[in-house]
């Protein structure tokens, strides 16, 4: 019998930049899934005001703050195009997964970080986890509100960011590698 409330976990996050309620949200699969995926989408996208980040970088990320932890074995970081086509973005996600990573457990629960996020997989599966980004315990953050402080030059990004992640972030905001 397995310590895990779910066999494997899925969330999908753009993680432009990867910050810390993405971070939660991983923090919270792996406390509770026995495999965790995470998918970074729109990966066909960037050097954009909304996406300014490649798929490595956003990769990268999510790697520098598991690299080192026993649970990295665990985890799963994928990129996917974007379909842009709402009525179909689940099942297209899931048939991704399953002729991907046939080898992998189909995912069993879906965790988002806001309501709007879970509606899409409401009928693609039956457990979703939802790690409210409006907890009194946790403070707000939306990607699009760190790379606005990045953008103009606010070093409070940093209050939203891993330390870990602080260099990778000052390459490809402040060095024009990205625009924003």
């Amino acid at each position: 019998m397995s310590d895990f409330k779910y066999k494997h976990g899925l969330s999908i996050m753009r993680a432009q930049p990867f910050h810390i309620g993405h971070h939660r949200i991983v923090e919270k699969m792996l406390k509770e899934c026995e495999l965790v995926t995470i998918v970074l989408g729109s990966i066909q996208e960037h050097g954009t005001e909304r996406n300014p980040l490649n798929y490595t970088t956003r990769k990268k990320m999510i790697q520098n703050l598991y690299r080192h932890s026993p649970d990295y074995p665990r985890l799963k970081i994928i990129g996917l195009f974007d379909i842009n086509n709402p009525a179909e973005w689940a099942e297209y996600v899931m048939d991704f997964m399953l002729e991907s990573f046939p080898d992998l457990p189909k995912p069993d629960v879906y965790y988002a970080g806001s309501n709007y996020d879970a509606h899409w997989f409401r009928h693609a599966f039956t457990q979703i986890e939802l790690i409210d980004r409006t907890a009194q315990d946790f403070p707000f953050v939306t990607g699009t509100m760190v790379r606005d402080m990045i953008k103009f030059g606010d070093v409070r990004w940093k209050n939203f960011i891993n330390p870990e992640n602080y260099k990778l972030i000052e390459e490809s905001f402040f060095n024009k590698k990205a625009v924003i």
